[in-house]
């Protein structure tokens, strides 16, 4: 066995979030459609849905990427920069974006609580329940690059020697 599951949850729980949110968002755009153009009735409440779950597709996603490290990457001065350096310059490029990040967490809240009077207009669920997925987001995405970051600042031994995530 690779590792302990429990370590492995959270990343988990986010991805099959994730994947709810993808199946909501795409069975409500069919039902919209099959409802338009088939029976040519329109019911707006499946439309607050869809902007809803595509609000959280979008930053759970977000969150993802920046789990499995798959967000876009310009090495054009990582290149460059002598070997004995790489590691302080990734440390570098880890702390301007845990920067940002704190950044928008900070004006996501802000953002949340200003828009807690507002509500949709059909379901009459509060605007700031999708305004959440900003700061929420952020937040896991600060979770994984602190990760890296530690990985960054202790590599793991050499492989074959039993480390203590992989010792029963």
């Amino acid at each position: 066995m690779t590792g302990n599951p429990i370590r492995k949850w959270p990343s988990f729980f986010w991805e099959v979030i994730l994947a709810c949110f993808v199946v909501v968002l795409c069975v409500a755009v069919f039902l919209q459609v099959l409802f338009r153009y088939a029976i040519k009735a329109s019911f707006p409440a499946i439309e607050e849905i869809v902007s809803l779950s595509f609000i959280y597709t979008i930053f759970l996603g977000a969150a993802v990427g920046m789990k499995r490290r798959e967000h876009l990457e310009i090495d054009v001065l990582l290149k460059r920069v002598p070997d004995g350096f790489k590691t302080a310059f990734k440390l570098f490029i880890v702390a301007g974006i845990a920067v940002f990040l704190v950044f928008v967490v900070k004006e996501g809240i802000v953002f949340v609580f200003d828009s807690y009077g507002q509500t949709t207009t059909y379901l009459n669920m509060p605007i700031s329940y999708s305004y959440a997925a900003i700061p929420g987001s952020a937040l896991i995405m600060l979770y994984y690059l602190l990760k890296h970051a530690l990985t960054l600042l202790f590599p793991k031994k050499e492989e074959g020697l039993l480390s203590s995530e992989d010792s029963p």
